[in-house]
């Protein structure tokens, strides 16, 4: 495999990240502008003439720790920069076989941040939610966007593998929709089986979608009307209508979106018992060690594990126990 086609180094970068790495656009944008800030600043003009338009390899540890220090970023942005430094350092090393090239980022420590556990709504909220986009002025518009927030939270999928979904990405049995395949992070497909509320609001969809929606549109998601009629629903649409209906509703704005309904989905799994590695295998989590922040919103299932625990004290005792309880 060669190098990708451009002679810009960073944009050589970005290409490698999206068609070999697999990351969104939107990932690869943000490491992107992060690189860009930082050349910007070794390539700042009240520099002397010879440290200014310096090569990728004349850079090293000291410069990058310099523009830490100046642009003091908080540690979950510190730590973002120094991850996509290392993958500039390791694409100019193991794909561009740039020579002599510094160790740079290498050399950096990545602070360590705090376990940051994941926001999920009460099910009494997502019942609100569920309630406020139904009461739309227009039925229609109503069931559709109870459609979306009842297949987000029910099926756990990221928004992006939503909305990539096709007709032919559909399992059926007996003529209802069963299952769904997906595809997710790195560009690798899995199978997520549909449960009951995703599977009502799945079928829901798809005869509303007969009824209104462009016949030969191959997106599942599609808005029914309108100049994007047979074009994918679009995220920023989906999100400003949670916006709205979570104002309705009377919750938190900030702590209603698609990504919440993810985290909700794997909470109230973890609440009803199910394993880490089978949530995993719903989200789509490639390491175990993502799913397990899942692991501390249980307090509840804690204290009930706790208290199932056998008691042997009264069969091993029972002179000392009966003689403790008179």
């Amino acid at each position: 495999m060669g190098a990708p086609p451009y002679t810009d180094p960073m944009q050589a970068w970005a290409h490698y990240l999206t068609t070999e790495e697999g990351l969104s656009p939107a990932t690869v944008k943000e490491y992107l502008k992060d690189l860009r800030l930082l050349r910007n600043w070794l390539d700042r003009p009240e520099l002397p003439a010879a440290q200014r338009k310096r090569t990728w390899d004349q850079i090293s540890a000291t410069d990058l720790r310099a523009y830490l220090a100046y642009s003091k970023p908080a540690p979950r942005r510190n730590h973002r920069l120094v991850s996509a430094w290392r993958s500039f350092w390791n694409f100019l090393r193991d794909i561009q076989r740039v020579p002599d090239l510094q160790l740079g980022p290498a050399e950096l420590r990545r602070p360590k941040l705090p376990r940051r556990l994941p926001g999920a709504l009460a099910l009494s909220d997502v019942a609100r939610l569920l309630d406020a986009v139904w009461k739309d002025k227009s039925p229609t518009r109503g069931e559709r966007n109870w459609c979306v927030v009842a297949f987000l939270y029910g099926t756990g999928l990221r928004i992006s593998e939503m909305l990539d979904m096709r007709f032919d990405q559909i399992e059926y049995q007996d003529g209802q929709p069963i299952a769904v395949r997906v595809i997710g992070k790195g560009d690798k497909e899995r199978r997520v089986p549909l449960s009951e509320t995703a599977r009502s609001a799945l079928t829901r969809w798809l005869r509303l979608r007969r009824m209104h929606g462009n016949p030969v549109s191959p997106w599942v998601w599609s808005p029914l009307s309108g100049k994007r009629s047979g074009q994918q629903m679009q995220a920023r649409s989906i999100g400003a209508m949670l916006d709205a209906a979570a104002r309705r509703a009377g919750l938190d704005v900030a702590k209603v979106s698609p990504h919440k309904l993810r985290h909700t989905f794997a909470t109230a799994l973890i609440e009803s018992g199910r394993t880490l590695d089978e949530i995993r295998v719903l989200l789509g989590h490639e390491s175990i060690q993502t799913t397990t922040i899942y692991a501390h919103t249980s307090s509840a299932r804690v204290a009930a594990a706790a208290a199932a625990l056998p008691d042997v004290v009264g069969l091993s005792m029972p002179g000392v126990w009966a003689a403790a309880h008179r």
